[in-house]
């Protein structure tokens, strides 16, 4: 695994899938700890709630609740910290993209800012703000999926 030679997926789909392997380690570790932990704390405090309590008392199976229950309400919050760290590493697109040797947005906005090259700076930031913005439209359309009282 090297941060050189970057080889487009055209040419060596093997070699471009290798160059990747390291970037998006270094992404999922900077969040996986995040996510794991808000999910078990989103998790324990679902399952102290009087609708799940209720299920048990019922007879749902222990699986049934954990996963048709539990889970249903603890994706929105997750959905939501999803939306605001994709627009963090749209930002931090610059900063990986160098370290790593990519082409890319970011590293075209940071040329284009060191060269002064305005119309491409502006072309870019507003390219990520549209991207962001669809991410967001996205994730309102996951509630309206997730959880049947959002309507859209």
């Amino acid at each position: 695994l090297s941060i050189n030679g970057y080889t487009p997926l055209i040419e060596n789909p093997f070699k471009f899938v290798q160059f990747f392997i390291l970037p998006w380690i270094t992404l999922a570790i900077a969040y996986a700890a995040l996510y794991t932990r808000f999910t078990r704390a989103a998790v324990l405090e679902t399952l102290g709630e009087d609708y799940i309590r209720t299920a048990r008392a019922k007879g749902v199976k222990e699986r049934t609740v954990l996963f048709k229950h539990t889970m249903r309400a603890v994706f929105a919050p997750i959905i939501t910290l999803a939306g605001l760290d994709f627009a963090g590493l749209i930002g931090g697109a610059i900063i990986t993209e160098t370290i790593f040797n990519l082409p890319g947005l970011g590293r075209l906005t940071l040329r284009s800012t060191f060269e002064f090259d305005l119309p491409v700076v502006l072309a870019t930031t507003i390219l990520a703000a549209a991207v962001v913005i669809i991410m967001n439209l996205i994730i309102d359309m996951l509630y309206a999926v997730l959880d049947p009282r959002v309507r859209i």
